[in-house]
């Protein structure tokens, strides 16, 4: 049976491998009722975590800004984030992400092809 709607408190939560302070929801992916070609992950960094600097070598990922703010270093360049922004990371551009003081850093974050289906995580 094709599942349509989501409810994140029945989704179980994960840290990703190089991320500390970390909670992920994966929101869409592959599997029953899922997508073969896109994933959809909500994450949350709190203050103090971040996110190792690390690249997807197959996955395009595209990042928008929900709440909090950060300090991110994608491909030697740095920047700082908050609400409303949003990132594009072309496969195999190196990023790290370290969250500033205040509201938790909340992100909607969408990879393609599914990290899950290529790392089985």
């Amino acid at each position: 049976m094709k599942k349509y709607v989501t409810h994140l408190k029945d989704l179980p939560s994960y840290t990703p491998a190089g991320h500390s302070k970390t909670t992920n929801y994966r929101l869409l992916g592959p599997g029953p009722g899922g997508s073969d070609h896109i994933e959809v992950v909500l994450g949350q960094i709190e203050y103090g975590g971040r996110a190792d600097p690390h690249t997807h070598a197959s996955e395009e990922q595209a990042i928008f800004v929900m709440e909090g703010k950060a300090l991110v270093e994608i491909a030697e360049e740095r920047e700082v984030i908050g609400p409303n922004d949003f990132i594009y990371l072309p496969a195999g551009t190196p990023h790290k992400v370290a969250p500033m003081e205040g509201k938790p850093l909340k992100l909607l974050i969408i990879y393609a092809p599914p990290l899950s289906s290529i790392q089985g995580s």
